[in-house]
């Protein structure tokens, strides 16, 4: 399932994303750091969220295209695979030994190349206030993997409207996130701030 950033990530009502977009279009200094703190995380989130909304529409999400970074799954280390290694490379991400990811935009290198940097380039493009954002605020730009497998999930009806969910998942992932998936929820994390 999608590894989105949940809902409280971007505030009450995407209240924090929507201070991202004002600090971006002002460009004035903000001197709270928790708002700054907020602020910043809330636009790279979105940026990420949005990239993997769009992959997930296309047939194949899944599928290992050129230039894609690779997670071992599990870590946080990485890799660009080349055309040399793309079957070798998609056969583990079938087994999830390995996670296709997607940008946290920032400054410096994405980690991305060829193909795989030209789409998350083109999901964003429209979104350049918030990109500028992250650069001129010097947010180093980082990798999360576009996926997520709960582990050990379950549940029980304890009656006709109330059901218990268990699960564990990797650190910095969203529960959230997850009973969304499961289960009829309003909300587009895609477009949090609509």
């Amino acid at each position: 399932m999608p590894n989105y950033f949940g809902a409280q990530r971007f505030g009450i009502g995407g209240s924090n994303l929507q201070g991202a977009l004002r600090w971006a279009e002002s460009g004035a200094p903000v001197r709270d750091r928790n708002k700054r703190s907020f602020w910043l995380s809330a636009a790279r989130s979105a940026l990420f969220n949005q990239q993997v909304s769009i992959r997930l529409k296309k047939t194949e999400f899944n599928q290992v295209v050129d230039g894609d970074a690779l997670q071992l799954a599990g870590r946080g280390s990485w890799f660009v695979v080349t055309p040399e290694e793309l079957e070798v490379s998609q056969a583990r991400v079938h087994n999830r030994e390995l996670m296709i990811t997607a940008t946290l935009p920032g400054c410096g290198d994405w980690g991305s190349q060829r193909d795989a940097l030209a789409f998350e380039q083109a999901a964003i493009a429209e979104e350049t206030a918030l990109q500028a954002l992250l650069v001129r605020e010097k947010v180093e730009a980082a990798r999360r993997a576009m996926l997520l497998y709960p582990q050990q999930l379950s549940w029980n009806w304890w009656d006709d409207v109330t059901v218990e969910l268990r699960f564990w998942l990797p650190a910095g992932s969203f529960a959230t996130s997850v009973v969304r998936e499961l289960i009829n929820t309003t909300g587009d994390y895609a477009n949090i701030a609509e």
